[in-house]
């Protein structure tokens, strides 16, 4: 045999093959059980409603419906559709309708004798109308590469929204408990320092009468100063956590603000939260989800590069009318029509397309180290989280036995003082150190909450696989 149907039988066993790796899923072992201690159930999806505070459902609705984090996020899926679907079109035939009128003149000193030709014109009008058409075939997989790493990538800008809006509701309800443990604080140490102040008064007297030394006068005006500063910092942070609520919404300070500086408790957080099976993690978190993706879409794009170093196959087309007037160009003798196979091979470029074809799997295993990252992250994020919600619920069991202890105190106090059997500053005293017990209540309250806001993000709770 010779070497061109050699040549030619080894095309055609390519053609219709696609170059390039073919993407598959990375496969992660993972054990389904947690390290840390945890809940069996599902892992909740709308899981701001185990709160249970209308107000703060609604904010979050409304950012989510809104806002603008949330809006660039969707136009950026609505990018990423456009760009797969006009990478789609590509495959097909392309048709162009074309259509022209132009004056020429021709030189009489150039390639052809004008002047020795007779009847040739040197200037004449030419009008022109028509369709051309062009399609590739897509023998190597270039287009269908192309078409995989669009896909991927528009795979990738929906879990990038998922991310988004999970991380908005959680700053959203982080912020809003900080914005109700603040407005605790302030009804706490407002009560503390009247207390404080009916104390310092009381000293004053016991100190003009020779009961008591000036030290304690002394530690009785520090302390009411001290609790008068914690009303002004409790209200600057209750303040700072309104408007950035207002700034995560996305909406103006005035529309939303005033209703959250109305004083609210503090949320209850949930009892128990259903970590689901840990293996299932990588499933839910969008930010494995969207690196994942971008490793599909960095793979096809190996095979885009490598489809470079074969022949482009083409078939070509044109139909129209030619004439030089106007009155002939849609007559039978006007008609042009041009059709036929092309290709096109940059057999001089073989090293350009194979360094491109090594940068396109440099960044295809930096895409897979990215992966691998956020599987790590993703584990040791959610062990801590779990971790830090335990630790949070034994704090508020604490700060909970600490402040009935406290109270049962100031109880028996307040019935000495109506026995006469103690004495005004021995009830001061003893309400300002309940006051204290309640002030690390809240304290622990505002805390698990944002403990239990960080182990929902973790978990990957937030929307259905189905939604975008």
């Amino acid at each position: 045999m010779s070497r061109t149907p050699i040549a030619l039988f080894i095309l055609v066993g390519l053609a219709g093959c696609t170059v390039g790796p073919d993407y598959a899923g990375p496969v992660t072992a993972v054990s389904e059980r947690w390290i840390e201690p945890a809940t069996a159930g599902a892992v909740e999806t709308a899981w701001w409603g185990r709160f249970n505070d209308p107000l703060l459902t609604g904010l979050i609705d409304q950012a989510v419906a809104s806002g603008p984090d949330v809006r660039e996020a969707r136009a950026r899926i609505a990018e990423a559709r456009a760009n797969r679907e006009a990478v789609a079109g590509g495959r097909g035939p392309q048709v162009t309708a074309k259509g022209s009128a132009t004056e020429n003149v021709l030189s009489e000193n150039g390639q052809l004798p004008i002047a020795s030709i007779p009847g040739f014109v040197r200037d004449y009008s030419l009008f022109d109308i028509g369709f051309d058409a062009s399609w590739e075939l897509d023998f190597f997989g270039r287009k269908t590469r192309e078409i995989e790493a669009a896909r991927a990538r528009e795979g990738a800008a929906d879990e990038s929204a998922r991310d988004v809006m999970m991380t908005l509701a959680g700053d959203i309800v982080r912020s809003y408990f900080e914005l109700r443990a603040a407005q605790a604080d302030i009804r706490n140490a407002q009560a503390l320092t009247a207390s404080n102040d009916e104390v310092l008064s009381l000293s004053e007297l016991r100190y003009r009468g020779g009961e008591e030394t000036r030290i304690e006068v002394d530690r009785a005006q520090s302390a009411a100063r001290q609790s008068a500063i914690q009303v002004t910092e409790a209200s600057t942070r209750a303040a700072a956590a309104a408007y950035r609520i207002a700034t995560l919404m996305g909406v103006a300070p005035e529309t939303v603000v005033p209703h959250l500086k109305a004083p609210g408790p503090i949320p209850s957080s949930p009892e128990a939260i259903a970590t689901g099976v840990r293996s299932d993690l990588l499933r839910r978190r969008p930010d494995v989800r969207r690196a994942e993706r971008e490793l599909a879409a960095a793979t096809a794009n190996v095979g885009v590069a490598t489809a470079n170093l074969f022949p482009r196959f083409s078939l070509l087309g044109g139909i129209g009318q030619q004439a030089r007037k106007v009155g002939d160009l849609f007559s039978p003798g006007s008609t042009r029509l041009q059709i036929g196979p092309s290709f096109s091979w940059p057999v001089f470029s073989f090293g350009a397309i194979r360094a491109e074809i090594r940068a396109a799997g440099a960044r295809a295993d930096a895409a897979g180290a990215r992966y691998e990252k956020a599987v790590a992250a993703a584990l040791s994020d959610s062990e801590a989280a779990i971790n830090r919600w335990s630790a949070a619920k034994k704090n508020v069991e604490d700060a909970r036995t600490s402040q009935q202890a406290d109270q049962h105190t100031l109880d028996l106090a307040r019935l000495r003082f109506q026995r006469g059997e103690d004495n005004r500053l021995d009830l001061e005293r003893a309400r300002a150190s309940a006051l204290a017990s309640q002030k690390r209540l809240s304290e622990a309250l505002g805390s698990e909450g944002v403990a239990a806001v960080a182990l929902f993000k973790a978990l990957g709770g937030g929307w259905e696989e189905s939604e975008s």
